[in-house]
């Protein structure tokens, strides 16, 4: 399979994984907080609120900080000629598009779930614009080739001030 296929459905994957965990973990919670019997944690689970634990995952600060951190981080592996700095910027990429698609498959499970339970649209198109910024710019550096960029001097010091000129324009121009 196509390296680039494979991870594209690895984060798929992750994605719908974490969307049906959401989404059962949820319905748990609704489904606990219903007995007639006594739960342990069953007063706290009456009062929890769904809509607080969407709000701390689908804050944007910590990917698009991630996304950031990546940037320089490859500028610096671009400093040096090392397969094994290559390997972990890469390693890096993938725990960071996981990450990212689980924060968004657990949103979107409680999300179909809150909307199958009659609650508000809270999802905005510009804020699923905005959260696809950080997945696409991991991504799409991922797919360069270190070594590639090290070919010449010029290029490596135009990707390198690129990376670099790219990460703090990620923490600002981002929610």
């Amino acid at each position: 399979m196509n390296p680039v296929a494979s991870r594209l459905k690895a984060i798929a994957v992750t994605a719908a994984f974490f969307a049906l965990s959401g989404l059962a973990l949820l319905g748990v919670i609704w489904g606990l907080a219903a007995l007639p019997l006594t739960v342990p944690g069953g007063l706290a689970l009456t009062a929890y609120r769904p809509h607080d634990t969407v709000s701390v995952l689908s804050d944007l600060r910590l990917p698009v900080a991630l996304t950031a951190a990546f940037l320089v981080a490859t500028a610096i592996v671009l400093l040096f000629s090392s397969a094994y700095l290559d390997k972990m910027i890469a390693i890096f990429a993938d725990v960071l598009l996981m990450l990212m698609a689980a924060l968004a498959g657990f949103v979107a499970g409680y999300w179909v779930l809150l909307r199958l339970a009659g609650y508000e649209n809270f999802m905005r198109l510009d804020f699923l614009q905005a959260a696809l910024v950080p997945p696409v710019v991991v991504f799409a550096v991922s797919l360069l080739s270190p070594s590639r960029l090290r070919s010449s001097w010029a290029i490596r010091i135009a990707a390198i001030l690129a990376l670099l000129i790219a990460a703090p324009l990620m923490l600002v121009n981002l929610p």
